[in-house]
């Protein structure tokens, strides 16, 4: 059995820096928002994670909203 692959995206707004994880059919499992990018980048990593580690995918499987600005 493969690994699961997931991929992320990170932007800045006047809130922070928000993220998004994606499953290998597109769908958001994860997303949250943080003060820095250093955090935010930490974040994504550890979604991912805990993702790949409670096989989390496919539509309607999401995690809770992380991180705080």
């Amino acid at each position: 059995m493969s690994e699961p692959l997931f991929a992320y995206s990170m932007s800045q707004d006047t809130s922070g820096w928000a993220w998004s994880v994606y499953d290998e059919a597109g769908e958001i499992v994860a997303s949250g928002l943080d003060a820095c990018q250093e955090t935010a980048k930490a974040a994504v990593d550890r979604a991912m994670r805990h993702v790949a580690w409670i096989g989390l995918s496919g539509p309607g499987r999401r995690l809770s909203a992380a991180g705080s600005a």
